[in-house]
């Protein structure tokens, strides 16, 4: 032979993975407990799909869009959350910007509008007490109501004949409530990044993303969460015994609960992207259990006398060449991935690259340490494995 195969994993490891277990448990109790509490006392840090906001469609005048020149550009408008990505060529870019609130700053954004649109002589400005969503707007000179109705509309202002002044005058105060303040405030902020990037870029399109809609994505979400965790523990408890669908289960909710405190303690976004993320890792972590399952379920037909610490062992070691060359390339990949993917796919990185390890962990760790505390035995298997154990036996 000209060379000769290389392991890098040796064919027949023999490490005592199940002696660990309960030191694994304290430490999976302690990341989840933490897990649980960050979520509870900090909240997530959640993005435009779930709290609202706004989406931008611009296209690039000349050239290729500059991301990051125009992450930067957006970003110091004091909008709040701003992202961006490639939006079908690379001439289009979809902006994003977190929903604005009716305070202040957005009030100061109507009036810095306001004077780019009209002229330095123009203002905005909050009156009233600060729960109410009153603005006074302040004209060069005296307007009539037509006037002040073309006039506000230049920062996105719809009003309605009440709200308009009865005589000619150079101050038009508008009361509004603060909801009805904060929803003009999206216009506002669309008005500000147009005028910032008009001269570039332009503008193709707009959508505000209402706190309702936001708030159905979020229920749909943890409906797909909670959909596919009883899915897949209903297949491992379908396809194997009650004790493996409980273990699958645990390991699962570990996982799950794991990546979110990891969501909690670096800030990530947590958005639509993020949701997908935890569903992948979801579905990358039974794909390793079920392998070990399986070779436990074998290894329990054909070792019937040997103990199940010692038998979980044997299993966790004969899929562990398997186990790492799989959770080692996916890893290379996501590792690409968190360097070189950019802000847009950053959170979605990351969160893969700690599913990857966590999952892994809980399969060998978890759901495995689960099967020793029900006390699962051979003589649990099915009458169909038991009939599919002959062969073996003999």
């Amino acid at each position: 032979m000209l060379w000769r195969p290389h392991h890098l994993i040796r064919a027949k490891t023999n490490f005592d993975f199940l002696g660990k277990r309960r030191l694994a448990l304290v430490l999976s109790t302690a990341i989840n407990v933490l897990a649980v509490v960050g979520v509870t006392v900090f909240g997530l840090n959640f993005g435009i799909d779930f709290e609202g906001g706004i989406a931008i469609q611009v296209r690039a005048k000349e050239g290729p869009t500059q991301l990051d020149e125009l992450r930067a550009t957006v970003g110091n408008l004091g909008v709040g959350e701003v992202t961006l990505q490639e939006f079908g060529d690379s001439r289009t870019a979809l902006i994003r910007v977190q929903r604005q609130e009716g305070n202040a700053a957005c009030v100061a954004h109507a009036d810095r509008v306001m004077k780019t649109r009209a002229g330095d002589g123009w203002g905005v400005k909050p009156v009233g007490p600060p729960s109410g969503g009153d603005v006074e707007f302040t004209s060069p000179g005296a307007l009539d109501a037509a006037g002040w109705r073309d006039a506000v509309s230049r920062v996105g202002l719809t009003i309605q004949e009440r709200q308009l002044p009865r005589a000619n005058t150079n101050t038009a105060k508008i009361e509004m409530s603060q909801e009805q303040r904060a929803e003009w405030c999206q216009q506002v902020a669309i008005k500000l990044v147009e005028d910032t990037i008009g001269g570039k870029y332009e503008l193709r399109g707009t959508e505000s993303v209402g706190p309702k809609i936001g708030a159905e994505l979020m229920q749909h979400g943890i409906y797909a969460v909670l959909a596919t965790l009883g899915a897949i523990c209903l297949y491992v408890w379908v396809r194997f015994e009650w004790q493996f669908g409980v273990g699958a289960l645990v390991a699962l909710l570990h996982d799950v609960i794991s990546t979110l405190g990891l969501f909690v303690l670096l800030r990530l976004d947590f958005s639509l992207t993020a949701l997908a993320a935890l569903l992948t890792i979801a579905g990358y972590s039974i794909n390793d259990t079920v392998v070990i399952f399986d070779r436990v379920r074998e290894n329990m037909r054909r070792y019937k006398k040997m103990g199940l610490i010692e038998l979980l062992n044997l299993s966790v070691n004969e899929t562990l060449a398997r186990t790492i060359m799989t959770s080692g390339t996916v890893f290379v990949a996501v590792a690409a991935l968190v360097l070189f993917g950019g802000p847009v796919l950053y959170s979605f990185s990351v969160a893969m690259l700690w599913g990857i390890i966590v999952g892994t962990y809980s399969s060998i760790w978890v759901a495995s340490g689960m099967l020793v505390y029900l006390k699962l035995r051979p003589d649990q298997l099915r009458e169909k494995d038991k009939d599919e154990a002959a062969p073996a036996k003999a």
